[in-house]
């Protein structure tokens, strides 16, 4: 600490007093990152452990859907871990990460924070309260991280006709253990991936019945296809899809427009569907074959077999023969039914529904899990009853707002971090929580080098936070000059400009060059890493070496014809092609005037 003190004196910054809300996955790398540069940080959080959402919100069988090699942090690696990690194994985690970088003494846990303000000087005053105790103190800081996670508050529906349903109602928040569905009709309402786990340990722990409902449908992908390939966020490509690439390409979604007619085309022609990978039902509603920037997809695929499988019953028996193989073993679970529409209203044990064609339908229940996820709130520092109803909203209490900047910082008030606080379509919170925090730190020094454009929104997405993780990895490392050069790593270590090149957006890439360069990071992309790009089939990886070509081509011409020259070559060719058509058409003219005088 001490050295990384001196270091930021003696390029003229002055190491500031930190607060960090939360002691889950966000709020342990932003303290560590920030200690390291130097600052003086300090981490409460209102549980008495590590973990927040991870811990606070696990339930049994519960597994990550990122792999390892995405979500584990950029210098604490785990080889030997599964590759999907266990939500218990995954604190623990945690907790040897808080031990290794010796976070512990930095921490006061069972503190909640009651109030942020903001000083005029820019500081803060925070008040908070230690658990069993009834009086307030109060603290002065220079900057606050808020990294209180995405998951917090829960959000519950209001439906008509609720005070009278006879059965239960409970949040998934709530939901640890299977075993109380069994004998039990249930209703899954939501379908996201906490709703896909609770509706597969419904189905497989002896529930009478079990139904899902949608109102707008969903993306289903497999977070792996099978244990000898890469995971599912291992099979992605960085170059021309998340950097290297025109303005004009990134600005549209070119790579989108291009690669969402594949993977559709590949879907169908392997499980026969182009909704999902073996989704035969719950079409999203904005599912078109022009462009993929604007879903997340639900990875947490073991209860797709369970609701696609009815469907093939009704299909062509050439389809139930030859797309079949994808459920596995029928003999496991039950069916589940799916209804795709909106809750009409709750009478006795039946659910009412008027569904996306415009027809009604009911289900009789005994158990409602809503699977509905949660609000977006900041109590302290916006003050307000967690259930106060939102005007004309479906749900109680309407999210508090998220910054400006890349949802990090507004520009008017830079030593406010919101870190954590975004869903990647394809990715994982906690690495883009650790780019996040190495982001804030250059923002505070003022030594960002560039203004990136967030092309990395997911356009059409119903969360206004919802994002393309490659593009907003690549987005940040652009502003703080942490981009990989590939001509300088192809030289120098291949390994590493192929890691970087045909990888996924991993942090250590991040980490090869710039402020947070570490060796670490060179070993990592050059081994485990690599691995990984290299366990691809043969033809997978020779399709995307030609589709790099194929981008770098384009994306050349393109990035040419953006430039001031370029622009003028166009205009003068443009200019050059009407002279030309006009003189074709001249020359014709007078062909037709000779041929009427003759």
């Amino acid at each position: 600490y001490r050295s990384s003190l001196a270091n930021l004196q003696s390029k003229g910054c002055r190491a500031m007093r930190v607060l960090v809300i939360g002691a889950g996955a966000s709020g342990l790398v932003t303290a560590k990152t920030l200690r390291e540069r130097g600052h003086e940080v300090n981490i409460v959080s209102d549980s008495e452990k590590v973990g927040g959402t991870f811990e606070n919100k696990a339930y049994k069988d519960a597994r990550m859907v990122s792999s390892k090699f995405l979500t584990l942090f950029s210098d604490f690696r785990k080889p030997d871990a599964e590759v999907h990690m266990t939500l218990k194994d995954y604190v623990t985690y945690l907790e040897q990460y808080k031990s290794h970088f010796q976070l512990g003494g930095l921490m006061r846990m069972g503190t909640a924070v009651l109030d942020v303000k903001r000083k005029a000087d820019g500081s803060y005053t925070v008040v908070l309260q230690c658990a069993g105790e009834t009086t307030v103190r109060e603290e002065a800081w220079d900057a606050v991280a808020v990294c209180s996670g995405l998951h917090n508050i829960p959000r519950i529906p209001v439906f008509p006709g609720q005070e009278g349903f006879k059965g239960k109602i409970l949040h998934s928040s709530t939901y640890k253990d299977p075993e109380i569905f069994r004998g039990q009709r249930v209703l899954v309402i939501g379908t996201g991936e906490t709703g896909f786990d609770i509706g597969y340990a419904a189905a497989t722990h002896g529930a009478s019945a079990v139904t899902m409902s949608t109102r707008h449908g969903f993306v289903s992908v497999p977070s792996a296809f099978k244990p000898e390939l890469p995971p599912l966020d291992c099979i992605i490509m960085n170059f021309g899809t998340h950097y290297w690439e025109s303005d004009w390409a990134a600005r549209v979604g070119f790579h989108w427009w291009i690669t969402t007619k594949f993977t559709r085309m590949g879907f169908l022609i392997m499980t026969g569907t182009t909704y999902g990978f073996n989704q035969w039902v719950g079409k999203r509603y904005n599912m078109t074959w022009e462009e993929g920037r604007k879903h997340i997809v639900n990875k947490s695929n073991k209860c797709m077999p369970l609701m696609s499988r009815k469907a093939k019953k009704q299909a062509s028996w050439w389809q139930r023969k030859l797309y079949s193989y994808w459920d596995g073993d029928t003999s496991v679970g039950q069916d589940i039914d799916l209804i795709e529409g909106s809750i009409a209203k709750l009478e006795g044990n039946a659910v009412h529904y008027n569904t996306n064609k415009g027809g009604q339908t009911s289900v009789d229940v005994d158990v409602v899990v809503l699977a509905t996820g949660y609000r977006q709130r900041f109590p302290f520092l916006f003050p307000g009853p967690d259930e106060k109803p939102a005007e004309g909203a479906e749900f109680r209490g309407a999210d508090d707002p998220l910054p400006e900047e890349h949802f990090i910082v507004n520009p008017e008030e830079p030593r406010l971090a919101y870190i954590g606080f975004i869903r990647p379509n394809v990715g994982a919170i906690p690495p883009m929580a650790e780019l996040q925090a190495m982001w804030w730190c250059e923002k505070l020094e003022g030594k960002l080098t560039c203004k990136a454009p967030d092309y990395y929104k997911l356009k059409g997405s119903r969360l206004s936070y919802g994002v393309d993780y490659g593009n907003y990895m690549f987005a940040l490392a652009r502003e703080m000059g942490a981009v990989p050069s590939l001509f300088h790593w192809f030289f120098r270590r291949p390994k590493v400009a192929i890691t970087a090149c045909f990888g996924q957006a991993h942090v250590p890439i991040f980490r090869l060059q710039g402020p947070w360069a570490c060796k670490e990071a060179e070993e990592t992309c050059s081994t485990e890493l690599y691995t990984q790009v290299m366990r691809r089939p043969f033809m997978m990886n020779f399709i995307f070496f030609f589709e790099a070509i194929a981008f770098a081509v384009i994306n050349g011409v393109i990035g040419v014809l953006e430039t001031k020259v370029g622009q003028a070559l166009a205009v003068a060719g443009a200019g050059l092609g009407c002279m030309f058509a006009s003189g074709l058409a001249m020359s014709s003219r007078g062909d037709v005037m000779r041929s009427l005088r003759n």
